[in-house]
Protein backbone atom coordinates (compact mmCIF):
# COMPACT_ATOMS: atom_id res chain seq x y z
CA UNK A 1 0.00 0.00 0.00
CA UNK A 2 2.98 2.28 0.54
CA UNK A 3 4.57 1.52 -2.82
CA UNK A 4 2.84 4.36 -4.69
CA UNK A 5 3.61 6.84 -1.89
CA UNK A 6 7.29 5.94 -2.04
CA UNK A 7 7.27 6.18 -5.84
CA UNK A 8 5.70 9.66 -5.66
CA UNK A 9 8.55 10.78 -3.40
CA UNK A 10 11.49 9.04 -5.09
CA UNK A 11 10.38 8.97 -8.73
CA UNK A 12 7.75 11.71 -9.15
CA UNK A 13 8.19 11.81 -12.95
CA UNK A 14 7.78 8.07 -13.52
CA UNK A 15 4.55 7.30 -15.39
CA UNK A 16 2.08 5.01 -13.66
CA UNK A 17 1.28 3.26 -16.95
CA UNK A 18 4.86 1.92 -16.96
CA UNK A 19 4.46 0.40 -13.51
CA UNK A 20 3.49 -3.29 -13.28
CA UNK A 21 2.11 -2.74 -9.78
CA UNK A 22 -0.42 -0.13 -10.98
CA UNK A 23 -2.30 -2.61 -13.19
CA UNK A 24 -0.92 -6.15 -13.07
CA UNK A 25 0.64 -7.49 -16.30
CA UNK A 26 -1.69 -9.76 -18.28
CA UNK A 27 -2.64 -10.45 -21.90
CA UNK A 28 -5.57 -8.05 -21.45
CA UNK A 29 -3.57 -5.15 -20.01
CA UNK A 30 -3.40 -2.51 -22.72
CA UNK A 31 -2.21 1.09 -23.11
CA UNK A 32 -4.40 2.83 -25.75
CA UNK A 33 -2.55 4.40 -28.69
CA UNK A 34 -3.84 7.74 -27.39
CA UNK A 35 -5.62 8.45 -24.07
CA UNK A 36 -9.38 7.96 -24.23
CA UNK A 37 -11.33 10.99 -22.98
CA UNK A 38 -14.30 10.24 -20.73
CA UNK A 39 -16.39 11.93 -18.04
CA UNK A 40 -16.77 10.67 -14.48
CA UNK A 41 -20.18 11.47 -13.00
CA UNK A 42 -20.78 11.23 -9.27
CA UNK A 43 -24.05 10.50 -7.49
CA UNK A 44 -25.00 14.20 -7.49
CA UNK A 45 -24.56 14.62 -11.24
CA UNK A 46 -21.25 16.48 -11.00
CA UNK A 47 -18.89 15.58 -13.82
CA UNK A 48 -15.10 15.35 -13.88
CA UNK A 49 -13.06 15.09 -17.10
CA UNK A 50 -10.80 12.05 -17.22
CA UNK A 51 -8.47 10.20 -19.55
CA UNK A 52 -8.07 6.41 -19.74
CA UNK A 53 -4.29 5.85 -19.78
CA UNK A 54 -4.24 2.07 -19.29
CA UNK A 55 -6.93 -0.58 -18.87
CA UNK A 56 -7.92 -4.20 -18.59
CA UNK A 57 -11.36 -5.78 -18.67
CA UNK A 58 -11.75 -5.14 -14.91
CA UNK A 59 -9.75 -1.94 -14.23
CA UNK A 60 -9.10 1.55 -15.55
CA UNK A 61 -6.02 3.66 -14.95
CA UNK A 62 -7.40 7.20 -15.11
CA UNK A 63 -5.91 10.67 -15.05
CA UNK A 64 -8.49 12.88 -13.36
CA UNK A 65 -9.07 15.42 -10.61
CA UNK A 66 -12.13 13.52 -9.35
CA UNK A 67 -11.94 12.84 -5.58
CA UNK A 68 -10.62 9.37 -4.69
CA UNK A 69 -11.97 7.17 -3.19
CA UNK A 70 -15.41 7.59 -4.68
CA UNK A 71 -17.94 5.91 -6.98
CA UNK A 72 -18.66 7.22 -10.45
CA UNK A 73 -20.41 6.40 -13.70
CA UNK A 74 -18.66 6.54 -17.08
CA UNK A 75 -21.06 6.74 -20.03
CA UNK A 76 -19.29 5.24 -23.01
CA UNK A 77 -22.29 5.16 -25.35
CA UNK A 78 -26.01 5.84 -25.20
CA UNK A 79 -26.79 2.29 -24.03
CA UNK A 80 -23.47 1.47 -22.37
CA UNK A 81 -22.19 2.83 -19.07
CA UNK A 82 -19.73 1.60 -16.47
CA UNK A 83 -19.78 1.98 -12.69
CA UNK A 84 -16.28 2.43 -11.22
CA UNK A 85 -14.73 3.02 -7.81
CA UNK A 86 -11.44 4.81 -7.17
CA UNK A 87 -8.67 3.01 -5.29
CA UNK A 88 -6.93 5.54 -3.08
CA UNK A 89 -3.67 3.65 -2.46
CA UNK A 90 -2.84 2.98 -6.12
CA UNK A 91 -1.52 5.85 -8.20
CA UNK A 92 0.02 9.26 -7.63
CA UNK A 93 -0.59 12.89 -8.47
CA UNK A 94 -3.84 12.87 -10.51
CA UNK A 95 -3.44 9.30 -11.82
CA UNK A 96 -5.47 6.65 -9.98
CA UNK A 97 -6.68 3.10 -10.38
CA UNK A 98 -10.45 2.59 -10.71
CA UNK A 99 -12.05 -0.83 -10.30
CA UNK A 100 -14.90 -1.70 -12.66
CA UNK A 101 -17.87 -2.57 -10.43
CA UNK A 102 -20.55 -3.10 -13.06
CA UNK A 103 -21.02 -2.76 -16.81
CA UNK A 104 -24.55 -1.76 -17.81
CA UNK A 105 -25.69 -2.64 -21.30
CA UNK A 106 -29.06 -2.16 -22.94
CA UNK A 107 -30.67 -5.30 -21.53
CA UNK A 108 -28.03 -6.80 -19.23
CA UNK A 109 -25.24 -6.13 -16.74
CA UNK A 110 -21.82 -7.68 -16.23
CA UNK A 111 -18.80 -7.49 -13.91
CA UNK A 112 -16.28 -6.83 -16.67
CA UNK A 113 -15.96 -5.38 -20.16
CA UNK A 114 -16.83 -7.65 -23.06
CA UNK A 115 -14.32 -8.40 -25.79
CA UNK A 116 -15.92 -5.86 -28.14
CA UNK A 117 -16.11 -3.16 -25.44
CA UNK A 118 -12.49 -3.78 -24.50
CA UNK A 119 -11.41 -3.50 -28.14
CA UNK A 120 -13.44 -0.32 -28.51
CA UNK A 121 -11.38 1.32 -25.76
CA UNK A 122 -8.02 -0.44 -26.04
CA UNK A 123 -7.67 -1.51 -29.63
CA UNK A 124 -6.56 0.60 -32.54
CA UNK A 125 -9.13 1.86 -35.02
CA UNK A 126 -7.84 -0.61 -37.59
CA UNK A 127 -8.23 -3.57 -35.23
CA UNK A 128 -11.78 -2.60 -34.32
CA UNK A 129 -12.84 -2.13 -37.94
CA UNK A 130 -11.21 -5.44 -38.89
CA UNK A 131 -13.13 -7.19 -36.11
CA UNK A 132 -16.56 -5.78 -36.99
CA UNK A 133 -16.15 -6.47 -40.71
CA UNK A 134 -14.66 -9.96 -40.62
CA UNK A 135 -18.10 -11.58 -40.95
CA UNK A 136 -18.89 -9.72 -44.19
CA UNK A 137 -18.61 -11.49 -47.55
CA UNK A 138 -14.94 -11.65 -48.48
CA UNK A 139 -15.35 -9.60 -51.66
CA UNK A 140 -16.83 -6.69 -49.62
CA UNK A 141 -14.46 -6.65 -46.64
CA UNK A 142 -11.68 -4.50 -48.12
CA UNK A 143 -14.10 -1.95 -49.62
CA UNK A 144 -16.07 -1.52 -46.38
CA UNK A 145 -12.91 -1.33 -44.26
CA UNK A 146 -11.44 1.35 -46.51
CA UNK A 147 -14.56 3.51 -46.27
CA UNK A 148 -14.87 3.05 -42.50
CA UNK A 149 -11.22 3.94 -41.93
CA UNK A 150 -11.59 7.11 -44.01
CA UNK A 151 -14.62 8.24 -42.00
CA UNK A 152 -13.02 7.41 -38.65
CA UNK A 153 -9.86 9.30 -39.59
CA UNK A 154 -11.98 12.41 -40.19
CA UNK A 155 -13.61 11.99 -36.79
CA UNK A 156 -10.25 11.41 -35.08
CA UNK A 157 -8.90 14.57 -36.68
CA UNK A 158 -11.78 16.58 -35.20
CA UNK A 159 -11.14 14.99 -31.79
CA UNK A 160 -7.43 15.78 -31.99
CA UNK A 161 -8.00 19.40 -32.95
CA UNK A 162 -10.50 19.85 -30.09
CA UNK A 163 -12.35 22.50 -32.06
CA UNK A 164 -15.31 20.62 -33.45
CA UNK A 165 -18.17 18.27 -32.75
CA UNK A 166 -20.07 15.67 -34.77
CA UNK A 167 -23.72 15.02 -33.91
CA UNK A 168 -26.65 13.16 -35.38
CA UNK A 169 -30.09 14.78 -35.52
CA UNK A 170 -33.12 12.51 -35.41
CA UNK A 171 -36.73 12.91 -34.29
CA UNK A 172 -36.12 16.45 -33.09
CA UNK A 173 -33.05 15.67 -30.97
CA UNK A 174 -29.28 15.93 -31.38
CA UNK A 175 -27.11 13.00 -30.29
CA UNK A 176 -23.39 13.53 -29.64
CA UNK A 177 -21.11 11.26 -31.68
CA UNK A 178 -17.59 12.61 -31.35
CA UNK A 179 -15.47 15.70 -30.85
CA UNK A 180 -15.64 18.39 -28.19
CA UNK A 181 -18.81 17.87 -26.18
CA UNK A 182 -18.69 21.27 -24.45
CA UNK A 183 -18.33 23.37 -27.60
CA UNK A 184 -21.06 25.80 -26.49
CA UNK A 185 -23.13 25.73 -29.68
CA UNK A 186 -26.21 27.98 -29.90
CA UNK A 187 -28.57 25.03 -30.27
CA UNK A 188 -31.66 26.97 -31.35
CA UNK A 189 -29.94 28.38 -34.45
CA UNK A 190 -28.19 25.05 -35.06
CA UNK A 191 -31.45 23.09 -35.03
CA UNK A 192 -33.08 25.66 -37.31
CA UNK A 193 -30.31 25.15 -39.89
CA UNK A 194 -30.51 21.37 -39.52
CA UNK A 195 -34.27 21.38 -40.15
CA UNK A 196 -33.75 23.58 -43.18
CA UNK A 197 -31.23 21.11 -44.61
CA UNK A 198 -33.60 18.18 -44.05
CA UNK A 199 -36.56 20.06 -45.51
CA UNK A 200 -34.64 21.11 -48.62
CA UNK A 201 -32.81 17.77 -48.88
CA UNK A 202 -29.45 19.45 -49.44
CA UNK A 203 -26.27 20.33 -47.58
CA UNK A 204 -26.48 23.62 -45.72
CA UNK A 205 -23.58 25.65 -44.36
CA UNK A 206 -23.68 28.75 -42.22
CA UNK A 207 -21.36 30.74 -39.97
CA UNK A 208 -23.05 31.84 -36.75
CA UNK A 209 -21.98 33.81 -33.69
CA UNK A 210 -22.76 32.84 -30.10
CA UNK A 211 -25.22 34.94 -28.11
CA UNK A 212 -22.44 36.62 -26.13
CA UNK A 213 -20.53 37.40 -29.33
CA UNK A 214 -17.39 35.63 -28.10
CA UNK A 215 -17.44 32.55 -30.36
CA UNK A 216 -17.84 31.94 -34.08
CA UNK A 217 -18.98 28.56 -35.43
CA UNK A 218 -18.87 27.07 -38.92
CA UNK A 219 -21.86 24.71 -39.22
CA UNK A 220 -22.32 21.99 -41.84
CA UNK A 221 -25.68 20.18 -41.92
CA UNK A 222 -26.14 17.10 -44.12
CA UNK A 223 -29.59 15.44 -44.50
CA UNK A 224 -29.75 11.63 -44.28
CA UNK A 225 -33.46 11.21 -44.96
CA UNK A 226 -36.71 13.10 -44.39
CA UNK A 227 -36.31 13.17 -40.59
CA UNK A 228 -32.61 12.83 -39.75
CA UNK A 229 -29.26 14.34 -40.61
CA UNK A 230 -25.68 14.87 -39.52
CA UNK A 231 -24.01 17.97 -38.10
CA UNK A 232 -20.36 18.98 -38.23
CA UNK A 233 -19.73 22.11 -36.15
CA UNK A 234 -16.32 23.78 -36.01
CA UNK A 235 -15.28 26.48 -33.56
CA UNK A 236 -13.40 28.90 -35.84
CA UNK A 237 -13.03 31.67 -33.25
CA UNK A 238 -9.30 31.13 -32.90
CA UNK A 239 -8.79 31.06 -36.66
CA UNK A 240 -10.62 34.35 -37.14
CA UNK A 241 -8.77 36.01 -34.26
CA UNK A 242 -5.47 34.84 -35.72
CA UNK A 243 -6.39 36.18 -39.16
CA UNK A 244 -7.39 39.52 -37.66
CA UNK A 245 -4.15 39.74 -35.72
CA UNK A 246 -2.10 38.94 -38.82
CA UNK A 247 -4.07 41.51 -40.82
CA UNK A 248 -3.46 44.17 -38.16
CA UNK A 249 0.25 43.40 -38.16
CA UNK A 250 0.37 43.48 -41.94
CA UNK A 251 -1.49 46.79 -42.08
CA UNK A 252 0.87 48.27 -39.49
CA UNK A 253 3.84 47.41 -41.71
CA UNK A 254 2.18 49.04 -44.73
CA UNK A 255 1.12 52.03 -42.62
CA UNK A 256 4.65 52.70 -41.41
CA UNK A 257 6.21 52.15 -44.83
CA UNK A 258 3.78 54.42 -46.68
CA UNK A 259 4.00 57.14 -44.03
CA UNK A 260 7.80 57.04 -44.25
CA UNK A 261 7.88 57.22 -48.06
CA UNK A 262 5.40 60.13 -48.18
CA UNK A 263 7.00 62.06 -45.34
CA UNK A 264 4.01 61.46 -43.09
CA UNK A 265 1.48 62.89 -45.56
CA UNK A 266 -0.39 59.65 -46.34
CA UNK A 267 -1.93 57.64 -43.52
CA UNK A 268 -3.58 54.23 -43.68
CA UNK A 269 -6.20 54.26 -40.94
CA UNK A 270 -8.56 51.69 -39.42
CA UNK A 271 -12.35 51.81 -39.61
CA UNK A 272 -12.54 53.14 -36.05
CA UNK A 273 -9.98 55.86 -36.74
CA UNK A 274 -11.61 56.95 -39.99
CA UNK A 275 -14.95 57.57 -38.25
CA UNK A 276 -13.31 60.12 -35.98
CA UNK A 277 -11.56 61.88 -38.87
CA UNK A 278 -14.77 62.02 -40.95
CA UNK A 279 -16.74 63.71 -38.15
CA UNK A 280 -14.24 66.45 -37.33
CA UNK A 281 -14.97 70.08 -38.20
CA UNK A 282 -18.02 71.81 -39.69
CA UNK A 283 -19.78 70.55 -42.79
CA UNK A 284 -19.71 72.93 -45.77
CA UNK A 285 -21.36 70.82 -48.47
CA UNK A 286 -22.16 67.25 -49.46
CA UNK A 287 -23.39 65.34 -52.47
CA UNK A 288 -23.56 62.05 -54.35
CA UNK A 289 -22.15 60.87 -57.67
CA UNK A 290 -23.86 58.13 -59.66
CA UNK A 291 -22.89 59.08 -63.20
CA UNK A 292 -20.20 61.17 -64.87
CA UNK A 293 -22.38 64.26 -65.28
CA UNK A 294 -22.69 64.49 -61.48
CA UNK A 295 -18.99 65.35 -61.14
CA UNK A 296 -19.18 68.94 -62.57
CA UNK A 297 -22.16 69.59 -60.29
CA UNK A 298 -20.11 68.39 -57.31
CA UNK A 299 -17.27 70.77 -58.25
CA UNK A 300 -19.68 73.69 -58.53
CA UNK A 301 -21.31 72.94 -55.15
CA UNK A 302 -17.94 72.64 -53.47
CA UNK A 303 -16.61 75.93 -54.95
CA UNK A 304 -19.69 77.78 -53.70
CA UNK A 305 -19.22 76.37 -50.21
CA UNK A 306 -15.50 77.11 -49.87
CA UNK A 307 -14.19 80.30 -48.27
CA UNK A 308 -12.53 82.86 -50.56
CA UNK A 309 -9.22 81.27 -51.57
CA UNK A 310 -6.31 81.87 -53.85
CA UNK A 311 -7.41 80.70 -57.32
CA UNK A 312 -4.58 78.16 -57.57
CA UNK A 313 -5.55 76.59 -54.24
CA UNK A 314 -9.20 76.47 -55.22
CA UNK A 315 -8.29 74.87 -58.53
CA UNK A 316 -6.14 72.23 -56.74
CA UNK A 317 -9.02 71.29 -54.42
CA UNK A 318 -11.47 71.04 -57.32
CA UNK A 319 -9.03 68.91 -59.32
CA UNK A 320 -8.47 66.48 -56.44
CA UNK A 321 -12.22 66.17 -55.85
CA UNK A 322 -12.69 65.39 -59.54
CA UNK A 323 -10.04 62.66 -59.48
CA UNK A 324 -11.40 61.08 -56.29
CA UNK A 325 -14.98 61.04 -57.61
CA UNK A 326 -13.85 59.66 -60.97
CA UNK A 327 -12.17 56.76 -59.16
CA UNK A 328 -15.30 56.08 -57.08
CA UNK A 329 -17.45 56.13 -60.21
CA UNK A 330 -15.10 53.89 -62.19
CA UNK A 331 -14.37 51.25 -59.56
CA UNK A 332 -17.47 51.31 -57.34
CA UNK A 333 -20.23 52.66 -59.57
CA UNK A 334 -20.39 55.91 -57.62
CA UNK A 335 -20.05 57.30 -54.15
CA UNK A 336 -20.76 60.23 -51.86
CA UNK A 337 -18.66 63.24 -50.93
CA UNK A 338 -18.58 66.07 -48.45
CA UNK A 339 -16.49 69.13 -47.71
CA UNK A 340 -15.75 70.12 -44.11
CA UNK A 341 -13.74 72.86 -42.46
CA UNK A 342 -11.82 72.79 -39.20
CA UNK A 343 -9.88 75.99 -38.46
CA UNK A 344 -7.55 76.70 -41.34
CA UNK A 345 -8.03 73.25 -42.94
CA UNK A 346 -10.54 72.24 -45.62
CA UNK A 347 -11.24 68.51 -45.69
CA UNK A 348 -12.64 66.67 -48.73
CA UNK A 349 -14.13 63.24 -48.01
CA UNK A 350 -15.05 60.70 -50.72
CA UNK A 351 -16.63 57.36 -49.80
CA UNK A 352 -17.71 54.39 -51.93
CA UNK A 353 -19.05 50.86 -51.46
CA UNK A 354 -16.73 49.14 -53.90
CA UNK A 355 -14.51 46.08 -53.38
CA UNK A 356 -11.65 48.13 -51.97
CA UNK A 357 -7.94 47.80 -52.63
CA UNK A 358 -6.19 44.51 -51.88
CA UNK A 359 -3.61 44.74 -49.13
CA UNK A 360 -0.95 43.37 -51.47
CA UNK A 361 -1.67 46.20 -53.95
CA UNK A 362 -1.67 49.08 -51.45
CA UNK A 363 1.85 50.37 -51.93
CA UNK A 364 1.74 50.25 -55.72
CA UNK A 365 -1.81 51.59 -55.90
CA UNK A 366 -0.96 54.62 -53.77
CA UNK A 367 2.68 55.37 -54.54
CA UNK A 368 3.55 54.18 -58.05
CA UNK A 369 2.90 56.79 -60.72
CA UNK A 370 0.51 55.68 -63.49
CA UNK A 371 -0.10 52.33 -61.73
CA UNK A 372 -3.72 51.27 -62.17
CA UNK A 373 -5.68 48.09 -61.56
CA UNK A 374 -9.39 47.42 -61.39
CA UNK A 375 -9.48 48.21 -57.66
CA UNK A 376 -6.66 50.76 -57.38
CA UNK A 377 -6.97 54.52 -57.05
CA UNK A 378 -5.50 54.90 -60.52
CA UNK A 379 -2.85 57.31 -61.77
CA UNK A 380 -4.85 60.28 -60.39
CA UNK A 381 -3.73 59.39 -56.89
CA UNK A 382 -0.21 60.72 -57.45
CA UNK A 383 -1.82 64.02 -58.44
CA UNK A 384 -3.89 64.09 -55.23
CA UNK A 385 -0.80 63.26 -53.20
CA UNK A 386 1.02 66.17 -54.88
CA UNK A 387 -1.64 68.83 -54.15
CA UNK A 388 -3.08 67.74 -50.76
CA UNK A 389 -1.26 68.48 -47.52
CA UNK A 390 -2.38 65.24 -45.92
CA UNK A 391 -4.37 62.16 -46.99
CA UNK A 392 -6.16 59.48 -44.99
CA UNK A 393 -7.11 56.15 -46.58
CA UNK A 394 -9.28 53.33 -45.29
CA UNK A 395 -10.07 50.50 -47.66
CA UNK A 396 -11.59 47.04 -47.38
CA UNK A 397 -14.17 44.67 -48.83
CA UNK A 398 -17.00 47.01 -47.75
CA UNK A 399 -15.61 50.06 -49.55
CA UNK A 400 -13.02 52.83 -49.54
CA UNK A 401 -12.85 56.15 -47.71
CA UNK A 402 -10.42 58.78 -48.99
CA UNK A 403 -9.88 62.01 -47.06
CA UNK A 404 -7.82 64.94 -48.37
CA UNK A 405 -6.74 67.84 -46.16
CA UNK A 406 -5.83 71.25 -47.61
CA UNK A 407 -4.37 74.07 -45.57
CA UNK A 408 -6.05 77.37 -46.52
CA UNK A 409 -5.29 81.06 -46.18
CA UNK A 410 -8.62 82.85 -46.85
CA UNK A 411 -8.32 86.17 -48.67
CA UNK A 412 -11.15 87.68 -46.62
CA UNK A 413 -11.43 85.68 -43.41
CA UNK A 414 -13.79 82.71 -43.67
CA UNK A 415 -16.51 84.33 -45.77
CA UNK A 416 -17.84 81.93 -48.40
CA UNK A 417 -18.58 82.94 -51.97
CA UNK A 418 -22.19 81.99 -51.46
CA UNK A 419 -22.61 84.55 -48.67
Amino acid sequence: MRRCLECAQKEPDRACVDCQYFIQPSPLRRVPSSPVRVLLEDGYGKQYPARILVLSTTEFGLETEAPVPGRYVIRLQENLWVEVAGVSFKGKNNVHLFDILCVHRKQETARRLSREEYQLLAGSTGELIYEVTRHLPEHLQDLVREKLLAEVEKSELINALKVGVVMKYESGRFRFLSGQADLGLPMEETEKLMRQAIRQAEHRREVIISADGKKVFDLHCVPFDYRSGGLLALDITGVIEKERKMHRQEMQVYREAIAAVTGGRLYLVSSGEIEKVVSEGMELARGEVRQSRDIPEARRAMREALPVLDSRRQHAIALCLTEALANALKHAGGGCWQARQSGDTVRIIVQDRGPGIKTSELTRATLMQHYSTKNSLGCGFTLMLYYADRLYLNTGSSGTVLILDFGIMPAEGLTGLNQ
